[in-house]
């Protein structure tokens, strides 16, 4: 007799929720996504800002350790340091992830990624798509689940 598959539920069609549809899928589970809503019409849509990661395309030699000083000094140092250096290491990687995936992030005219001041950051380093960074993300992650989903995967 063949064994049964798992199956994983993922609650919430969000960034969070695509997101790890994807990484579960890429590691061999396959998933039911459940949305109350349509994924494209979820609240993720409303994120404009960008996402702060040391990317250091203006020359302004940003640094890893500069990103986790100002976000923690930012949360007035309630922020759990051990998650925010892991968040600020991963920050880049993400970014590339992201970049990879065909999110439409904007640039400057030499083509690499435009970085502006946001948030309390001292550097520029958030990293966006014009006004709509949140709906470019979940545009981006929503096709990457798609082609999972051709694939029986989801």
């Amino acid at each position: 007799m063949a064994k049964a598959e798992k199956r994983i539920i993922v609650v919430g069609g969000g960034l969070s929720g695509l997101m790890a549809t994807i990484k579960i899928v890429e590691d061999g589970g396959v998933v039911d996504l459940f949305s109350y809503c349509p994924v494209k019409r979820s609240h993720s849509l409303c994120a404009q800002g960008g996402i702060n990661a040391c990317m250091d395309t203006k020359g302004e030699h940003d640094s890893v350790y500069e990103h986790f000083d100002d976000t923690v000094y930012g949360g007035d140092f309630l922020a759990d340091q051990l998650a925010v250096k892991g968040m600020v290491e991963a920050a880049p990687k993400i970014i590339k992830m992201f970049d990879r995936m065909g999110v439409p992030f904007t640039r400057t005219p030499e083509g690499t990624l435009d970085l502006r001041n946001f948030g309390g950051q001292k550097n520029k380093r958030t990293v966006f798509a014009g006004s709509t960074t949140g709906q470019q993300l979940l545009y981006a992650l929503d096709e990457q689940v798609r082609k999972w989903e051709v694939k029986g995967k989801v």
